[in-house]
């Protein structure tokens, strides 16, 4: 039994035995009905995985961690571990749908920011809704595309870090988040019910979503869909046609990744085109990201599906303007000078993630307590990498 597996066995035992105890009943008929749950004849199954054979199917991981989590009043730690010890890809997600986001980077709800808050993020994406900046064209007209039926397909194309998986996480969460965690600039009225939308999001960079079989169990636990008896694209393609009545927005982050892939060829892609065009009432749209038309980039890698002649909508991001650049430096706990500011400015051509380098830079040298330009030569050759985006 590998680490994993012990992991995942422990888990779960320990989930069963909380059931158990609060509800006074047997570890048999606990497991029998957790059986039943996912769709099974007993508790056979489970009493199987606590042996340490994980599941297949990502769906049944993540319908079986949802019932222990509410029948046994488990926390989101717990969820966490066990997810991740199930070889799930993306488990804050999860999380995040069953208990809530964490909030935004400890803020508090009368949104003053603690003091080990970092407000320039250098390098990984922006996750929190709070610390989103920018964009506010593309937002207000992505978000008109899907408030009425039939939902349409968009396509975002962008450099190397101008900010695609950002502005995904952004749509994804900002018309659900709670408001007290919000800056009072940030509006959530995008969508008229909110709450009846489902947003999957896939990254294509994880090389098990470039899998056939495990890219189609994520996204029925996404869609919280029934799973068939086979893993395949037909049933994948039955399913949703059948059970898919609600407004689903599914997120392709790197599409040129998933290109790539052997597995994900001109049939799977011509499916998802059937499914978006004909099987789902327009209740189903995609958006993309890519670094350039993922027509062209389909046909490069010798798979032109119509598929991605579907993207009417496609929005390519550039620097942000001034008002939204000096927005974010504005985001700073020390005020900056303005003759900071506009050195900032035209030193970043306002690409938001160059302003979030020299912007890192200068609050760095304010804190300590430094008088010089040493900030400015490092914010230079920080941002030396990145000079395509000038291009």
């Amino acid at each position: 039994m590998t680490r994993m597996e012990d992991t995942f066995a422990s888990l779960l035992t320990e989930g069963v035995h909380r059931i158990r105890l609060r509800e006074s009943k047997t570890i048999q008929i606990v497991q029998d009905e957790l059986g039943y749950f996912l769709g099974r004849e007993g508790g056979s199954s489970i009493e199987y995985w606590r042996k340490g054979h994980i599941p297949p199917s990502l769906t049944d991981v993540e319908k079986l961690g949802r019932e222990i989590v509410r029948r046994g009043d488990l926390d989101r730690a717990w969820l966490e571990k066990f997810l991740i010890s199930a070889d799930h890809p993306y488990p804050q997600h999860i999380c995040d749908d069953v208990f809530g986001p964490y909030p935004s980077h400890g803020s508090n709800h009368n949104g003053v920011l603690p003091d080990d808050f970092n407000p320039f993020i250098v390098g990984p994406p922006i996750c929190q809704s709070r610390y989103f900046f920018g964009r506010s064209y593309e937002i207000r007209r992505i978000f008109k595309l899907w408030r009425r039926r039939p939902l349409q397909n968009v396509a975002i194309i962008g450099h190397k870090r101008s900010g695609k998986t950002s502005l995904l996480h952004y749509l994804r969460t900002i018309t659900t988040v709670d408001p007290s965690l919000l800056r009072p600039d940030q509006p959530t009225d995008w969508l008229s019910r909110p709450e009846q939308y489902r947003w999957v999001f896939v990254d294509f960079q994880d090389a098990r979503m470039c899998r056939r079989e495990r890219l189609l169990s994520y996204l029925l636990a996404g869609l919280e869909l029934p799973t068939g008896d086979q893993n395949t694209l037909e049933s994948f393609m039955d399913i949703v046609s059948l059970n898919l009545k609600t407004p689903t927005i599914i997120m392709m982050d790197e599409i040129g990744a998933a290109l790539t892939s052997p597995e994900l060829d001109l049939q799977f892609w011509g499916s998802l085109r059937s499914l978006v065009s004909n099987s789902t009432g327009g209740n189903l749209a995609f958006l993309l990201t890519a670094h350039e038309s993922p027509a062209l980039l389909a046909y490069q890698e010798g798979k032109p599906s119509p598929f991605f002649n579907i993207f009417g909508h496609t929005f390519k991001l550039g620097p942000f303007t001034e008002d939204e650049a000096r927005s974010l430096i504005a985001g700073s706990p020390r005020p900056f000078d303005e003759a900071d500011i506009q050195w900032i400015l035209n030193q970043s051509g306002c690409w938001p993630y160059l302003l979030q380098i020299l912007c890192h830079a200068r609050l760095s040298a304010l804190e300590d307590g430094e008088t010089d330009d040493t900030w400015q030569r490092e914010g230079m050759r920080q941002m030396s990498p990145y000079w395509y985006l000038f291009e």
